[in-house]
Order: C-alpha cells, then structure tokens, then sequence
C-alpha cells in the first residue's frame, strides 16, 4: 500500500498500480525486455561471453525461481527523525548535520506526516560559504518541503517499493503502520541492501 501526504494531510491511499495512475511521471524510453529465446547478448563464436554475463544467462534460463517474500519494515531504519513543519530551516539543516543523516520526516502539529525534507531541498534555498550558512532566518519548513511526500505501508515488498522509487526518483520514503502511524524511513540503500542480502531475489523479474 502507498500513500501520498501533504502538509495538509494525506490525499491518496491505494496499491502501486492506482498511485501510477493518480500521480504521472514523464518516463525516458522503455527498456525493452529480453524475451523467452531470445539471445540477449549476441558474442561471436569464437569468443566467450564475460562471467557476469554468463551468469545472467543461466539465470534468466530458470523456468522458475524460488523468491523470499521481503517486507518493508525488515529493512527500514526505525525511528524516523522527524521535525515539525513549522521549525525554523536552520534547525533542520543542523539536525541533518549533526545527526548524519540525509533527510528528516516533517510532521504536523498532531504529529502526522506532512512531507519529506531532504538535504538537497534545503541547499537550494541556502548558501554555504567555509562552512558558514548564509539563511533568512524566518526561513520555516514548511516553505521548503517538497508539495507531495510518497509513503509506504510497512508491510510492502521490497520489490514494489523499489519500482516505485525507480518510477518517481524517490530517494526515501516514509514508512508508515495502520495507515498514519509514522514506524520509520526507507531509502535507496537499504532496498539495495535488502536485494544484496537476499540473493534470491530476482532482480530482473
């Protein structure tokens, strides 16, 4: 399940296949897949394919494979740090700073999710000079945060969450329990982690 939150509250509850409909992305070309006979990468005779794609080969061979079921809540980072709307952008950037992390989960003043703040969304509103950050001061949250925030269900595959990241470049998501309860974030690394350290999922299924 996905969901879609702005700073006034969620406007979209539905599976993957409803969220694409409801919110569009300008797609590049399709990647066309190989398909069941084909040869995807023609090498001549007397030369032999690398390892990897050897590899490939004998993958894609498989009538069937076996995939472990992998949920979200299995790989996210938990607790979220969060920051409310209203908090002045210089507190965010230096939780950002100091906490290590790349992006912080708004939340309003009932402590909803009200969008996802990134440090890329901040540096485009600041300067930094030898480490010194020249901001207006009066500079909220909530005039920086991104309009819409993708969430998902903590009980979502790895792999469609992971079409979704691709789909609308999203680099973290909100992971939310019971439709609104706020259990965690997801990010790019920990889906990449999640496919290294389940080998039996197939990538290119």
């Amino acid at each position: 399940m996905f969901y879609i939150y702005d700073l006034d509250g969620q406007r979209f509850k539905g599976p993957m296949e409803a969220l694409e409909k409801q919110k569009r992305v300008d797609r590049r070309s399709p990647v066309t897949p190989i398909m069941e006979g084909e040869e995807p990468f023609p090498f001549p005779e007397n030369r032999q394919p690398p390892e990897g794609i050897a590899a490939y080969r004998q993958a894609i061979e498989k009538k069937s494979m076996l995939e472990p079921l992998v949920h979200i809540y299995q790989i996210m980072g938990s607790p979220a740090a969060t920051i409310r709307s209203d908090a002045p952008l210089m507190e965010a950037w230096l939780r950002l700073k100091e906490e290590g992390i790349r992006q912080l989960v708004v939340v309003s003043d009932r402590q909803e999710v009200a969008g996802l703040l990134a440090d890329r969304d901040i540096l485009r509103r600041i300067k930094v000079v030898d480490d010194v950050v020249d901001m207006d001061a009066g500079m909220t949250v909530a005039e920086v945060v991104p309009k819409e925030t993708i969430t998902t269900d903590s009980r979502s595959d790895i792999r469609r969450v992971a079409h979704v990241m691709a789909y609308y470049h999203v680099d973290a998501m909100p992971v939310l329990r019971d439709d609104t309860r706020l259990v965690g974030v997801v990010t790019r690394g920990d889906i990449l982690r999640g496919f290294a350290e389940n080998p039996r999922l197939n990538l290119w299924g």
